[in-house]
């Protein structure tokens, strides 16, 4: 192959983007494989089953470095504070032990219920329940983990697939989810990757105009974490603006019924199952949240301003959506974004696993990969001093203090506000504004030239 890469604008067969010729990192680490696509090289013999699959086998690897880097406590255990030393902590397996999850039952059964959020909790019992061994041995530990895991590949598959089909004309983009650093150290920390791959697959059945199956897959991504609330904000705002005021009814409705088809009979079963909903307004500050720098400074806020604190971001973030979207050249994708970084930099806790749910905007933005990976340092940097600081109680010669603690959430901030603000950069618009459009609008291979035409 030669180095020197083609302009795209010269090439009329190439179906979609190449990355290698437009994103000098990708053409970097091409290097391993040959290096750049050549001048006279073949792009879309293959389809984008091709780019999927070649996707998805690059995922699975992720994950499996991703076994490989909680490797410690799958073969010793998941004890304290051996699990933060090692940063190979993982809810899944501690929740299996610390619960009546060990004894076959749902999380939230007992005089103790567990503040697993309720799809998340019904994940780790169905994980118990297909689990070789019972009980809090190692053998139950490692039985629940590495089901996970497995689930995890498939679920991320799916995550891949769904991302390649919302972008036929660069479908390459959908690496920011199968190849993204924080896959390897976040990934299999807790089920959050269920969400995230729930929403990808929502908005590719909004793309095919179903809205009532986008609804509810968004329905049942909230009930993992808050987050797709915002993404349902920004398609019903953007679809109203758009003349499709219908579809984002159908949109809402759906949501509501398909967590109601869940929580209902959860509830039925097992009324503690809301314990994560009540705890959230009597929480207090916790890791990873600008919320906590007080505390860490020695002057915690209180239960009820932290709430407050939250409840405020969540209002702000809603009038600041309804702004945007008002916008013509303000997309999802941007308006997402946006109210993402008010919710995230407000919240009273922003745990490790939540960098999982950027990934499906950085997927359809037009973001470059050093911009992903500066991010995805900061992330894992927070990662490691997250565990250290828990840490610091049982060793502090060893751990994390808590300033040190906090000059990296405060660079975690400032990193996730930073990415968020370049994904809704309104220079970048033209590209990314409407990132994906309705199979009607589609008629055949685009050229990578091409600009694509607004959503419906």
């Amino acid at each position: 192959m030669t180095a020197v890469p083609p302009r795209e604008g010269r090439r009329r067969d190439v179906p979609w983007r190449v990355p290698s010729w437009r994103d000098p990192v990708v053409a970097r680490a091409t290097g391993v494989v040959g290096g750049p696509l050549g001048r006279h090289g073949v792009v879309g013999r293959r389809g984008l089953a091709g780019v999927a699959a070649a996707l998805v086998v690059l995922g699975a690897g992720m994950l499996a470095l991703g076994v490989w880097q909680k490797g410690h406590c799958l073969l010793k255990g998941w004890s304290t504070p051996d699990q933060f030393w090692r940063a190979c902590y993982s809810d899944v397996p501690v929740v299996h032990v610390s619960s009546p999850l060990a004894d076959g039952l749902l999380p939230w059964s007992g005089e103790v219920p567990s503040t697993q959020p309720p799809l998340p909790g019904l994940v780790l019992w169905l994980l118990a329940r297909v689990s070789p061994q019972a009980g809090t041995g190692l053998g139950a530990q490692q039985g629940v983990f590495v089901a996970w895991a497995l689930l995890a590949t498939a679920l991320l598959a799916i995550g891949v697939m769904a991302a390649v089909a919302l972008l036929p004309r660069s479908p390459w983009r959908a690496a920011h989810l199968a190849v993204s650093p924080v896959l390897v150290t976040l990934a299999l920390v807790s089920v959050d990757l269920l969400g995230v791959v729930l929403t990808l697959v929502a908005l590719w059945a909004w793309q095919r105009r179903h809205p009532w199956l986008a609804g509810a897959l968004l329905g049942w991504a909230v009930l993992v974490r808050p987050f797709p609330l915002l993404v349902l904000l920004a398609l019903v705002l953007v679809a109203r603006r758009e003349g499709h005021l219908l579809r984002a009814a159908q949109a809402v409705v759906g949501a509501a019924l398909g967590a109601l088809l869940l929580l209902v009979p959860l509830v039925a079963v097992e009324p503690q199952a809301l314990t994560a909903a009540e705890q959230w307004w009597s929480q207090g500050a916790g890791y990873g949240a600008v919320q906590m720098l007080p505390r860490l400074a020695g002057f915690p806020l209180g239960t009820t301003a932290s709430t407050w604190v939250a409840v405020a971001g969540w209002v702000a973030a809603v009038a600041l959506a309804v702004v945007l979207a008002r916008r013509p050249r303000w997309g999802l994708v941007q308006v997402a974004a946006a109210t993402t970084a008010v919710v995230a930099l407000t919240a009273p806790s922003l745990s490790v696993q939540s960098g999982l749910w950027v990934l499906p905007l950085l997927v359809l933005s037009a973001r470059p990969w050093w911009e992903h990976l500066v991010w995805a340092g900061v992330e894992t940097l927070h990662f490691v001093a997250t565990w250290l600081h828990i840490a610091f109680d049982s060793d502090p010669g060893r751990g994390l203090p808590p300033l040190a603690y906090a000059v990296v959430v405060l660079l975690r901030a400032a990193a996730w506000g930073w990415l968020l603000w370049r994904i809704t950069d309104e220079r970048a618009t033209t590209r990314t504004a409407r990132a994906w459009s309705p199979p009607a609008a589609r008629s055949g291979p685009v050229p990578a030239a091409a600009t694509p035409p607004p959503a419906g």
